[in-house]
């Protein structure tokens, strides 16, 4: 898959199916949206594309850019799996912020890309305030020979898919909803950092990820998982997740944490490690304990526990 970053005239020369929208989390119906242009792509001869954005557009349209599914760099992972042989994934400024949804049809879609089909969600929205949207794309598209394809939502239990449904299930610690929405579990990346080793003391340890600044994090809690030491290529071990601020240790509990500790796993030092965190299920709330020994007893029922869940999944 080759990513462009810039518009400019015929960057795409052979007829395009392109995909439209920001696809955050690149969820059960964004994958819909985008593997429809795929689709039409391979049937008719033509070349694949999804139009997106670096940066989320309300960081530059409001200030307040919502918390994030996925990084950019995981997004492009997941529309790559999907088949798609280009992305134009450009950077949201101040520019493209005031550009007319005409000019953005007229110069993105048609003299860059070369679309001849796009691909598009029923919400969706471009152009200086939010001016475009997907009747406007029909009435442009029979103007230049450009068919368009509109997806209905797909719901789930009665209730459409979208990434403000998913994010309000993270913050509830609805992982296992939130699978469901997502066609995958949800996870978090990052480097392991250096934590005050309480867990090694305790006779747990854990691998310490800090969570990026602008993802979302699954509610406060302990969770069922898996986790990858990416760098190393080593998949799927099964862990313990703690999301919360350690109560039972300090009285500052600020600081939001997120920790692993690996089951039957031959204990090593992971620090500077890259991991991969999937959350499958929520085992409890995070509990302050009286003593050592409490919290020990119930990390070990959460151990079994978790071992319970892994082995019908």
């Amino acid at each position: 898959m080759e990513i462009f970053n810039q518009i400019q005239p015929k960057l795409i020369t052979k007829g395009s199916a392109v995909a439209l929208g920001m696809f955050d989390g690149v969820h059960i119906g964004h994958s819909e949206i985008i593997s429809n242009a795929v689709r039409h792509a391979k049937k008719n001869n033509s070349t694949s594309v999804v139009a997106t954005f670096i940066n989320h557009p309300h960081t530059e349209i409001t200030g307040q850019a919502p918390k994030l599914l996925s990084t950019f760099e995981e997004r492009m992972e997941l529309i790559e799996k999907l088949n798609v042989e280009n992305v134009l994934a450009l950077e949201f400024d101040s520019k493209l912020r005031h550009m007319s949804a005409q000019d953005y049809f007229t110069k993105v879609l048609i003299e860059c890309l070369n679309s001849k089909y796009i691909s598009v969600g029923f919400d969706h929205k471009f152009g200086f305030n939010q001016e475009g949207n997907p009747e406007k794309l029909k009435e442009w598209g029979k103007k230049f020979g450009v068919a368009i394809t509109v997806h209905e939502p797909v719901n789930v239990h009665d209730e459409p898919i979208s990434s403000t449904r998913i994010r309000k299930n993270l913050a509830a610690g609805k992982v296992k909803m939130t699978s469901l929405l997502l066609g995958r579990y949800y996870s978090l990346s990052g480097q392991v950092t250096q934590g005050l080793k309480r867990g090694t003391e305790l006779g747990f340890p854990t691998a310490n990820l800090m969570p990026p600044s602008n993802r979302v994090i699954p509610g406060i809690g302990v969770y069922v998982g898996r986790l990858s030491i990416t760098n190393e290529n080593i998949k799927e071990l099964p862990c313990v997740i703690n999301v919360g601020h350690c109560p039972t240790f300090k009285e500052d509990t600020s600081e939001l944490k997120v920790e692993a500790h690996i089951l039957d796993f031959k204990y090593r030092e992971l620090y500077k490690n890259t991991i991969k965190i999937e959350f499958i299920d929520r085992l409890r709330d995070e509990i302050k304990f009286s003593s050592k020994e409490d919290l020990i007893d119930q990390i070990k029922r959460d151990c079994k526990e978790a071992r319970k869940i892994l082995s019908t999944v």
